[in-house]
């Protein structure tokens, strides 16, 4: 299926947006810790939750939706193996091993999927969990592990990612006396994961800081918990809204994107926030942004760069962008510069030269935020953009055709 874009037009209108994809992700996981029923509101009904509650279903959940709640019932979950074709597609499915470990000791997983920008191994996760006390195997493309020993009680990863950060967490909410991670990920979607777990009886201190301690409790409750607003799904509208030149407002729950606003207001972008509510205006023009580096939070966040490499490609001046974080993050610029884009890549780093025009073409989306991306040239452009491979885009994107069309953007489905 593609997604035809016609440019041309001002973004104008309301929009809320979705509950936030990387954070509701750990949560499905972390509900195999409970064995009553928990129900996530504002969940986004994205391809990436759809695979994720398949698991559970495998395992012996019982899942179901009413309107935009996601209903979980894990008190009948036995498997602790998990391998069947949806963890393939979802490099989240990772987490499960951390939430089955708490509940069962013992967990075996395929190797997980996802998009292609770049290696995203799981060794921090395996070495985490062995200093925990688990030994781990792989036995062709599946992963296992058991908890054989007490393990260290301090943790250090070596870098802060945002995945073996969460996977320590979910085991450790339930093992036995106290866990200190260090140098933990202190991204939004990690506080937003230990808020819900501290609503479900978890005791952990600390997050959003490199140091968390979490103190083992014996089991955790259900919950109804409310889903913060995704940050990067707020950024890619507030970005059509700019890149058009238009003016929109947004009503978001939980303002966690600082690092987002403050990068858009570089550009131009005026932004008013007057309760739950952003007013965004593009009217100005785009200006260059100096230098971007990708860096975990409170930097400039790598899922945010295809965006800006976009939006920047219509600035009336030069920028340099440096990706730190995943190596194919550049691929879109290929798709771009058919679009007319002057944009340099080498190595690591993007030198864009902002032009006066990008002109409708046929693109192909390579992964998630890069179909993002396009979506945003097709809205810069002049004339029609045909994104294929949108399904990357449904990955993360709640009726993004939908959403567009709702800022007064030409956008549909062409199957």
């Amino acid at each position: 299926m593609l997604i035809e874009v016609e440019g041309g037009r001002k973004a104008a209108g309301e929009l809320t947006v979705q509950g936030a994809k990387n954070a509701v992700l750990p949560m499905i996981a972390a509900t195999v810790l409970c064995r009553q029923t928990t129900v996530i509101e504002n969940c986004p009904r994205i391809q990436d939750v759809y695979s994720m509650t398949a698991v559970l279903k495998d395992i012996g959940a019982k899942v179901s939706w009413e309107e935009d709640k996601l209903i979980i019932d894990t008190a009948s979950v036995t498997k602790s193996e998990i391998t069947q074709k949806e963890v393939g597609d979802i490099r989240a499915s990772i987490l499960f091993l951390g939430s089955m470990l708490g509940r069962m000791q013992v967990a075996g997983i395929r190797l997980p999927g996802g998009c292609s920008i770049g290696a995203r191994p799981v060794d921090y996760h395996l070495a985490a969990f062995s200093a925990m006390g688990a030994e781990t195997s792989q036995q062709e493309d599946v992963i296992c592990c058991e908890i054989k020993h007490k393990g260290e009680e301090r943790v250090k990863l070596p870098y802060p990612s945002v995945g073996a950060t969460e996977n320590v967490i979910l085991y450790a909410v339930l093992r036995k006396g106290i866990t200190i991670l260090e140098n933990a990920a202190k991204e939004p979607e990690i506080r937003e994961l230990c808020e819900f777990l501290r609503q479900m009886g978890a005791q952990i201190y600390g997050d959003g800081e490199e140091c968390i301690t979490i103190q083992g409790v014996n089991e955790l409750q259900g919950v109804v918990y409310r889903l913060k607003t995704d940050r990067i799904a707020f950024l890619t509208y507030a970005a059509m809204v700019a890149g058009s030149g238009g003016s929109a407002c947004f009503r978001v729950y939980g303002d966690t994107f600082e690092a987002e606003k403050k990068y858009l207001a570089k550009t131009g972008c005026h932004m008013e926030t007057i309760g739950d509510q952003i007013r965004i205006s593009g009217e100005g023009g785009i200006r260059p942004v100096p230098y971007i580096r990708t860096e975990p939070y409170p930097g400039f966040p790598t899922d945010a760069q295809s965006l800006f490499l976009t939006l920047l490609s219509r600035s009336y001046g030069e920028s340099l962008i440096e990706e730190s974080v995943f190596e194919n993050r550049f691929l879109v610029a290929g798709q771009l510069r058919k679009m007319g884009a002057d944009i340099e890549v080498a190595g690591q780093r993007a030198c864009v030269r902002g032009v006066t025009r990008l002109h409708g073409e046929m693109v192909q989306a390579t992964d998630l935020r890069s179909g993002a991306a396009l979506l945003l040239a097709g809205v810069m452009a002049e004339g029609r953009t045909m994104v294929d491979q949108s399904h990357y885009i449904l990955r993360g994107y709640e009726i993004p055709v939908e959403n567009m069309q709702n800022l007064g953007l030409c956008a549909r489905y062409v199957v």
